[in-house]
């Protein structure tokens, strides 16, 4: 039964980050998950714990696709392929692309009132890996003559950071695939030399799909910042400002930001 109850939470922690990003409370994922937030905090100390549970595995997965794409047989295809498919799990995944992008953007954590060691541990292990295959994968193209010379490792970044830009447009909520034209253009650019363009793999943006401007300031979950806690219904709200613990009902938020 009580695994059964973890699994539970686990599952429901992915959905909601997927969907509203880590500024969504436990009392969120409780109420997806079909439970008090009593049980979640009995399995995880703090918001920071689970995150570290959730998304350890993908930090594992994400280093093994950068190693293989710097050793594929064809250096541009495995440098485009592993492009391709970081940006897709990361523009489908708000959690994810919070949480990644956020370590390079912003301090790191979501818990109250404990420093987030173990995750700023994951960051840095991971970026060690990742800064020598990132290397390796720039340098093979290079040498093939299939990437631009004046390209460092760290443009990687700064590239990454620039295609999903396009997921903060309004108009992305119908569009969710422009991140896609965007890098297609960014590849196209990378290229030494072309005899002309290549084809983009999504067509531009609409006049329907960006809509009428906004008549004032929004207060739509997708725009919050992605450090506030995030959206989630008045009654689950209340649910997590009073956590009911082991040792009674304790009046302080436990997974806001660091700092708040």
């Amino acid at each position: 039964m009580a695994r059964d109850v973890s699994e539970r939470i686990l599952a429901a922690a992915t959905a909601v980050f997927a969907e509203q990003g880590l500024g969504a409370t436990l009392a969120d994922v409780a109420e997806r998950a079909g439970v008090g937030v009593a049980s979640v905090y009995r399995r995880f100390a703090n918001k920071d714990d689970l995150i570290l549970e959730l998304f350890a595995g993908r930090f594992q997965d994400w280093e093994a696709q950068a190693r293989e794409a710097a050793q594929a047989a064809d250096p541009w295809e495995g440098f485009v392929r592993y492009f391709e498919q970081s940006s897709a799990e990361l523009a489908t995944d708000r959690g994810f692309r919070e949480l990644v992008l956020g370590a390079y953007t912003a301090t790191a954590g979501w818990a109250r009132g404990s420093a987030p060691e173990r995750l700023n541990e994951l960051f840095a292990a991971t970026e060690a890996s990742l800064r020598v295959h990132h290397t390796r994968l720039v340098r093979r193209a290079q040498a093939a003559g299939r990437l631009r010379a004046d390209i460092e490792p760290t443009d990687m970044l700064m590239l990454t950071m620039s295609v999903h830009a396009t997921l903060s447009l309004r108009a992305a909520a119908v569009r969710p695939d422009l991140y896609r034209r965007v890098l297609g253009v960014v590849l196209d650019g990378l290229r030494p030399a072309r005899t002309g363009p290549t084809p983009l793999p999504v067509g531009p943006l609409t006049d329907a799909d960006l809509g009428a401007p906004s008549a004032g300031p929004t207060t739509a979950a997708d725009e919050r910042p992605a450090r506030s806690h995030g959206p989630g219904h008045a009654t689950s709200r209340a649910a997590e400002t009073a956590v009911p613990t082991e040792h009674g009902t304790d009046g302080r938020r436990l997974d806001g930001p660091v700092g708040a």
